[in-house]
């Protein structure tokens, strides 16, 4: 596919549970902190290849936002910025829950630029 992708959820899993609930935390501080969550937990759990793959959706996600962020500032002011909050906390809600079951999260329409 192109830099966008449109599937919610990959085919990888994981039974470990530390794996999850680190992935389960990591999607959770990405509502607060963004692209730094992905990255911090990327070089702590370098292990984990079911934390890596959530690292880099994480951080795609996130420099996602940051995009998204400052075209909308630039082009509508500050009115499409709750909207983008909302979208944000909505996909990490859906990454914690995904990851809290084993299941690999990927967020629909981000630019994949870590694959």
């Amino acid at each position: 596919m192109g830099m966008l992708e449109s599937s919610p959820v990959v085919s990888t899993t994981t039974d470990s549970t530390d794996a999850k609930n680190t992935a389960m935390v990591m999607w959770l501080m990405s509502s607060v902190l963004g692209v730094i969550a992905g990255l911090l937990f990327a070089f702590m759990q370098r292990s984990e290849p079911y934390v890596q793959a959530q690292a880099k959706e994480c951080i795609n996600w996130g420099i996602t936002v940051l995009v998204v962020l400052i075209i909308g500032a630039i082009v509508f002011s500050a009115s499409i910025m709750p909207f983008i909050a909302i979208a944000n906390l909505l996909f990490a809600l859906m990454g914690a829950i995904a990851s809290s079951t084993g299941l690999s999260f990927s967020v629909p329409l981000k630019l994949r630029l870590l694959k």
